[in-house]
C-alpha cells in the first residue's frame, strides 16, 4: 500500500465490506458481489483521487497508476495466501 496505515483497522474495515459481500453471494451466486465490490472501489478510488488532486485530468493517469500498483500488490498477497492455504489442504496429515 502506498501510504501507512493501521493494518488492524484496514483488515478490520475489509473484513466487514466481505462479509457484506458474501451475504450478497449467498442470496445470488451469480457473481454479480465482486463485480459490484470492484466496480464500488473504482468509484470510491475516483471519489479519492478527485479529493487530493488538485487538477484530476492532469493527475489522472497518475493516480491510475498508483491505485493499480495497490490493487495489484494486495491482489498478489491474497492470491499467494490462497496457493499456500490450498497447498496446506492437500498436504497429507
Amino acid at each position: 500500500m502506498s501510504q501507512q496505515v493501521d493494518q488492524k483497522a484496514l483488515f478490520d474495515a475489509a473484513d466487514q465490506f466481505i462479509a457484506l459481500a458474501n451475504a450478497m453471494a449467498q442470496k445470488d451466486p451469480s457473481g454479480i458481489a465482486g463485480t459490484a465490490i470492484r466496480y464500488a472501489a473504482a468509484r470510491y478510488s475516483a471519489f479519492e483521487a478527485a479529493q487530493v488532486s488538485q487538477d484530476l485530468a492532469t493527475d489522472k493517469e497518475k493516480m491510475k497508476e498508483l491505485f493499480n500498483a495497490d490493487f495489484a500488490q494486495m491482489l498478489d498477497d491474497n492470491l499467494n495466501a490462497y496457493i499456500h492455504h490450498l497447498a496446506m489442504q492437500s498436504v497429507p496429515s
